[in-house]
């Protein structure tokens, strides 16, 4: 004879394991749509405030160099007008032993005119070496170029491809050049 004690411990151990082999048995079934990880930016290291200054000021740059290159080459106003989208950078003129980053700029989408902040480094400085100071403009030729750089930035060689063209501007003039060595990649802080 079983006591009422029993009788519910014996139900509730066949119900805890029918309920363990059902979540097993789910476990065993992978899910039809894949989860995407949500990824959180980390938080800027700058305010506000300090965040659109800094915006202003590369917007300042960018507005200073195409004003520049279209006096000294006209031609480069229709180029960037029918690029996939544009960059402009502000390279410093520093000793290679004192920092990583060497000038920072944007980069602008030509349909949508969404922006990204960007930072440049030298990666083919000696030590010692000097940078001069001189300001550039890649024009993108290849949306989906554009969109891979703006996303991940670029390897030390991406001057060298053909869908991007790059006009290097000092204060002797410009030309079309390659910056070889120059690395570019996302601003943490900025965007």
């Amino acid at each position: 004879m079983q006591t009422c004690y029993h009788r519910a411990r014996r139900q509730t151990i066949n119900r805890c394991g029918f309920v363990l082999m059902a979540l097993l048995a789910g476990c065993a079934n992978p899910p039809k749509k894949p989860v995407q990880p949500v990824i959180v930016a980390p938080p800027s290291a700058l305010s506000e405030k300090a965040r659109l200054e800094q915006q202003q000021a590369i917007q300042k740059v960018r507005e200073q160099t195409l004003r520049q290159l279209n006096r000294l080459k006209p031609s480069a106003r229709i180029e960037v007008e029918q690029a996939a989208g544009y960059g402009v950078f502000e390279v410093n003129g520093l000793n290679a032993v004192l920092a990583e980053t060497h000038g920072r700029g944007m980069v602008i989408e030509g349909t949508t005119g969404k922006v990204a902040y960007m930072q440049l480094a030298r990666t083919d400085l000696r030590p010692g070496a000097a940078v001069q100071p001189y300001r550039q403009v890649l024009i993108f030729r290849n949306p989906q170029k554009l969109s891979r750089f703006i996303a991940a930035g670029s390897p030390a060689d991406a001057s060298s491809d053909p869908d991007i063209k790059v006009y290097r501007l000092n204060e002797k003039g410009v030309s079309v050049q390659a910056d070889w060595g120059a690395r570019y990649f996302r601003d943490p802080d900025l965007n």
